[in-house]
């Protein structure tokens, strides 16, 4: 079962916020998504098209609008870029993984015998199956045509 298309009404007060707020300097792509997030899904955007848009996945903007709600507008853009550790997963290491799901099904690969061949060939000391899953999911999503398979 999906999710329940859910709806935001922004106050010309509030927009106008939200377009003071993406016109400042120095602001780190996490915050003008966040920002960006809030627009499209006024404008009537499925978190679909806006991860598209903002390259990110729709987990990530259902994070974000849940964030939001529980917030409130000045809260939610006032609050600090939280980040986890670091990904393992290099560009060379991401690159290879296109790759190998690009060459073959992948189907044919489990993901943890993706992760385990990431380490083995030497592009990450350890990797989980799980940042594999995500990486394949930014993948599929960055080359949407690329990704389907009949």
């Amino acid at each position: 079962m999906g999710r329940q298309r859910q709806t935001l009404d922004l106050t010309t007060r509030q927009r106008q916020q939200l377009d003071d707020y993406l016109r400042q300097d120095g602001l780190l792509p996490l915050q003008q998504n966040r920002a960006q997030v809030l627009l499209y899904w006024a404008a009537g955007h499925s978190a679909a098209v806006c991860a598209q848009h903002l390259g990110t996945t729709e987990d990530r903007v259902y994070a974000m609008r849940r964030a939001y709600r529980r917030l409130g507008l000045t809260a939610y853009l006032a609050a600090s870029v939280q980040g986890g550790a670091p990904t393992k997963l290099t560009p060379a290491a991401e690159a290879v993984l296109t790759h190998l799901v690009a060459d073959e099904p992948h189907a044919s690969w489990s993901l943890r015998q993706l992760a385990e061949f990431l380490v083995g060939a030497g592009y990450a000391p350890s990797i989980s199956y799980v940042t594999v899953s995500k990486a394949l999911k930014r993948i599929r999503q960055a080359a949407p045509a690329a990704g389907a398979r009949p």
